[in-house]
């Protein structure tokens, strides 16, 4: 095996957390907002807000769990340990949350901001090491881009899984609330098999002793992370994108049942996407080898302006032209991918300024940024749906449609063209990368480098 490769095995049973990951995200992402605005009847003003809180919270822990995971010392590795004991909790509170109680707005509002918190706490334990953990893998430019794919390949079965099971599920109950309770608890069994498995199934590398912990220690490393020219650069770029793909998402749902009469359709609409994102990556890694990472995003992002202009071709019931909308988006959405991988590349020039591998540090700052990026995106879904007229269960009139189709096109479009010139100043490509390495290398060898 080359020097820097992981095994396909190693990354397989990696990757299938990401199907935990990414099941949760497209579920809530998808269907929270619309099961208790549409099916609860609580207003959509209040899930908003609790949503919004939950998230809020859930991302300033991010930095704090990171930074655990990195001066964790056990028997097991630094990250581990933490992806195996959040598996069980994950599951029975995504059951809980599909599952409140049948009372008045107030209580029910609390229900869901309580459990809300709680199962993005134990995901902040799973998550922020887990990525981390992606990251200390393999130190190859282009392997790196493998891992992340690989991973999000099990991220785009779990999306899938999430866009299309409760729409599939749920329409076969003549009851909505105890077709999504039976959804929940499905999903809650994928959520917490898929990070058994990685937990189980991948030892972690143990690189060095980790530094000890203290609060001067985490703050120094806060700024340092903060202050990474580069870093920054890819996290605005991801964070601006977030806040508009949260914002869509979140009200997607309600332009397909509403405007363009396709809610039955839905299932096949998320089914054909996910594919299309996932037969992506070869295009992908094949432009990254051939032009960097930096120039491969660009172009994704250039597609990211043209694409999302599809929500204004698609016409009422015109079930073809949707799915052909799908494959573009799929296919442009890809790039994505190329990101992730650029900020595990910059971890490699932090080793060589401060001599400390600090995953956790960055990456928990990546999670609190995507995190508090979905929670704006959903705070403003709630807002949006109140400004624009939309009644709960009714059709809906043509200002309030074209509002949120606005949302879902022209506005998506908007965003990619602005992390377009953010994403230009990036300075990293392969060549820098391996010089950084080399270097790296030769410090720990003992020996000079330039």
């Amino acid at each position: 095996m080359a020097r820097g490769e992981v095994s396909l095995g190693t990354k397989v049973l990696y990757g299938a957390a990401e199907t935990a990951t990414a099941a949760k995200n497209s579920a809530l992402n998808s269907f929270l907002l619309f099961f208790y605005a549409d099916v609860v009847h609580l207003s959509p003003a209040l899930v908003s807000a609790a949503i919004a809180l939950g998230k809020i919270w859930d991302a300033v822990t991010d930095p704090v769990m990171g930074y655990i995971s990195d001066t964790t010392r056990s028997r097991w590795g630094r990250r581990r340990p933490y992806v195996a004991i959040s598996a069980l909790p994950l599951g029975v509170c995504f059951f809980l949350l599909f599952r409140p109680p049948v009372a008045g707005a107030l209580t029910t509002f609390f229900y869901l901001l309580t459990v809300y918190v709680v199962l993005f706490t134990f995901f902040t334990i799973f998550a922020t090491p887990y990525t981390a953990w992606g990251a200390e893998l393999t130190q190859d430019y282009h392997e790196r881009t493998t891992v992340v794919q690989i991973r999000t390949l099990f991220g785009v079965v779990g999306g899938v899984v999430g866009a299309v099971a409760p729409v599939a599920i749920a329409q076969k109950f003549s009851d909505q609330r105890q077709g999504f309770a039976v959804m929940s608890a499905a999903l809650g069994v994928l959520l917490s098999l898929a990070v058994l498995i990685t937990a189980v199934g991948v030892r972690e590398t143990i690189r060095g002793v980790p530094p000890p912990a203290s609060i001067p220690h985490f703050l120094d490393g806060l700024r340092r992370t903060i202050g990474n020219r580069d870093f920054r650069i890819v996290f605005i770029t991801i964070c601006l994108m977030t806040v508009a793909a949260a914002l869509g998402q979140a009200v997607q749902l309600i332009v397909v049942k509403y405007w363009l009469q396709m809610y039955d359709f839905f299932p096949y609409i998320a089914l054909t996407f996910g594919l299309s994102f996932a037969a992506s990556f070869p295009l992908w890694l094949r432009v990254s080898r051939s032009v960097g990472k930096q120039r491969g995003l660009m172009t994704g992002l250039l597609l990211g302006c043209i694409v999302p202009f599809g929500w204004l071709l698609v016409r009422p019931g015109a079930y073809v032209t949707m799915l052909l909308f799908m494959v573009c988006a799929g296919l442009a959405t890809g790039s994505i991918t190329l990101a992730a991988s650029s900020a595990a590349d910059i971890i490699d020039f932090d080793e060589l300024e401060t001599g400390e591998r600090r995953e956790g540090a960055y990456f928990g700052i990546w999670t609190l940024g995507l995190k508090a990026s979905s929670a704006l995106g959903i705070l403003l879904s709630g807002m949006v749906l109140q400004l624009v007229g939309y009644v709960a269960d009714q059709p809906q009139s043509p200002r309030t449609m074209w509002w949120l189709v606005m949302i879902v096109g022209p506005l998506q479009a908007v965003v990619h063209f602005l992390g377009l010139l953010m994403f230009r100043r990036f300075r990293f490509d392969v060549t820098d990368v391996a010089a950084a390495q080399a270097a790296l290398a030769a410090r720990r060898a003992g020996t000079p480098s330039s």
